[in-house]
């Protein structure tokens, strides 16, 4: 039993470790997410200023409005797949944390048992002896 105890308590402690992985990725990823929003509000911003740009700055900046909108739909993808990820380790964690639970309850209970069973020991010991 404390063999199968460790090996579930060391599955419990990986997948706490992963569930952590997965939601530091999900927060790498929206804070990119930010990053990109606010690249976008910034070159909104250059173009809503009253000042005429010159026509090669408007096409620098519309192209990296362009590609900051792209690259915010691939990493909006991929923040939606990590946030399923997450739930997913979450999920896991649960699961093996409700595994760890039981086996520590199956231990005290063999505990219990064993000491009750050593006590009616004793008890039969000494009726037999006092007898």
């Amino acid at each position: 039993m404390q063999k199968r105890d460790r090996k579930i308590r060391r599955i419990a402690a990986v997948q706490a470790r992963l569930h952590r992985i997965a939601e530091w990725q999900l927060m790498e990823c929206q804070a990119r997410e930010n990053q990109l929003e606010e690249k976008q509000r910034l070159i909104l911003e250059g173009f809503n200023d009253e000042s005429k740009l010159p026509d090669l700055a408007v096409q620098t900046a519309s192209q990296s409005l362009r590609a900051a909108s792209i690259e915010q739909g691939v990493v909006a993808k991929t923040r939606e797949r990590l946030a399923a990820h997450a739930r997913d380790e979450g999920r896991k964690l649960k699961h093996a944390l409700k595994m760890v639970k039981s086996a520590v309850g199956r231990t005290v209970r063999a505990d219990e048992k064993r000491v009750l069973e050593d006590e009616v020991d004793k008890a039969v010991r000494r009726s037999i002896e006092g007898a």
